[in-house]
């Protein structure tokens, strides 16, 4: 198989999709309250184009299960109730096993008056019709398929291409992996699917409609030939693709790794595709809070692989001193690593400030994100940029920082410009 199982997927809660879920988590609310201060009736459209079963299979029998993205859509629904926002979330799923579990869950969970909408099928054959659903309401779509999504021409012509004067955003997770496994039967480092050359072409042009014509192809082959591995051949298409995106609908992005583990190549890029200059500041708010999460995962789930081995050493005897000491040393462990991460950022940070005030008298945030972040970009966020700011203001480097009004709006000011 060149793609993992849904069903498979969906049995349990993956740290992947901690990370992804984080993001939206956070990022959708930010969405829905700014674009509905300028819709009629507040009301935002959110299109969630491979939707699934609506939660996850529970970790122990007789528990429940992790939600899944829908889930999240009604609890932003809920949330955002109180800013006078009206958030219709619009559901698409092909799977008919998947599609009588998501309507029980939504029917369980929505909010009564929640505006919902659950349609069979693929999403390329039901974009239509959610379009229709959406009118000229400002509209958010997630795109987190189980291989290739939505092909490029739908994606920019009818997603992105409704119109720059009405609000579309997309966040689209880029399955790395779809591509670097087709990507390898071009290169022979992978088996034809059951030795059968018409399934190989299927898959070859499955990935051509995704990105938009055979370009990745010569793209992919030679990044191989020059030994890159097929992981980061598969981010050089990325790459590409979103340069490409960006020049047909007229719109930037911000691409995340998704990774398994902190260790490990990244597997998918969550990438957001956007037009309001206010989109990158806010999104990398929530990317950076999701990420601190995401470590705080993995500390747990390292912490908890050290104290099973642990305790299989003592033939399953309780430490006499109790986990609660080690839990205990452990956190305050993992408060020093993030406290000495976030310092490291904020030198990093402070130093990119440095470079743009030589280059240039005033730094508008929400046009340089970039250029201030740079490597921390995703990980560090407003609070270390306030840090950075205040530092190097105190070192009569830049003006001092505005106390009032919202950072992303504000202008850097190098001191006695």
């Amino acid at each position: 198989m060149l793609v993992t199982a849904n069903d498979k997927f969906f049995q349990k809660k993956q740290a992947l999709a901690v990370l992804k879920h984080g993001i939206l988590r956070r990022y959708l609310p930010i969405y829905a309250t700014m674009t509905g201060s300028t819709s009629e009736s507040g009301r935002v459209v959110y299109l969630d184009g491979y939707a699934g079963p609506g939660r996850y299979e529970p970790e122990e029998p007789g528990g429940v299960g992790a939600p899944g993205s829908p889930l999240l859509a009604v609890e932003t629904a809920k949330r955002v109730q109180g800013w006078k926002r009206d958030l219709h979330c619009v559901f698409v799923e092909r799977d008919p096993s998947y599609v009588g579990n998501l309507r029980a869950v939504l029917a369980e969970a929505a909010p009564e008056g929640m505006r919902y909408d659950v349609l069979p099928g693929d999403v390329k054959d039901r974009l239509g019709e959610a379009l229709d659903l959406t009118g000229d309401r400002p509209l958010f779509a997630f795109l987190d398929p189980f291989g290739t999504a939505l092909p490029y021409q739908d994606m920019v012509e009818r997603l992105l291409g409704r119109g720059t004067a009405l609000k579309t955003e997309v966040l689209l997770n880029f399955n790395l992996g779809s591509v670097w496994r087709i990507g390898g039967l071009l290169t022979g480092d992978e088996a034809e699917p059951n030795g059968e050359n018409g399934r190989r072409e299927a898959a070859i042009s499955r990935v051509d409609a995704f990105l938009g014509g055979d370009w990745w192809r010569e793209r992919f082959m030679a990044a191989r030939r020059g030994e890159v591995v097929a992981s980061r051949a598969a981010q050089e298409v990325g790459r590409e693709f979103c340069q490409r995106i960006g020049n047909d609908a007229g719109c930037g992005s911000f691409t995340v790794p998704i990774r398994r583990h902190p260790n490990h190549e990244p597997l998918f890029l969550m990438i957001l595709f956007f037009r309001h200059d206010a989109a990158p500041y806010q999104f990398n708010e929530a990317v950076s809070m999701a990420n601190a999460e995401w470590r705080g995962l993995w500390r747990a789930r390292d912490l908890d692989a050290d104290l099973r081995a642990d305790r299989e050493r003592r033939g399953g005897q309780e430490d006499l001193f109790g986990n609660s000491l080690i839990m205990d040393y452990s956190e305050q462990e993992a408060q020093r690593a993030e406290t000495l991460l976030e310092n490291q950022w904020i030198e990093e940070v402070a130093e990119n400030l440095r470079a743009l005030t030589i280059q240039q008298v005033a730094i508008k945030i929400r046009e340089n994100m970039s250029g201030i972040f740079g490597r921390t970009l995703g990980m560090a966020r407003e609070r270390h940029l306030r840090k950075a700011w205040d530092q190097l203001a105190e070192e009569d480097v830049l003006d001092a920082r505005p106390k009032k009004g919202k950072m992303l709006w504000q202008t850097i000011y190098r001191r006695g410009r």
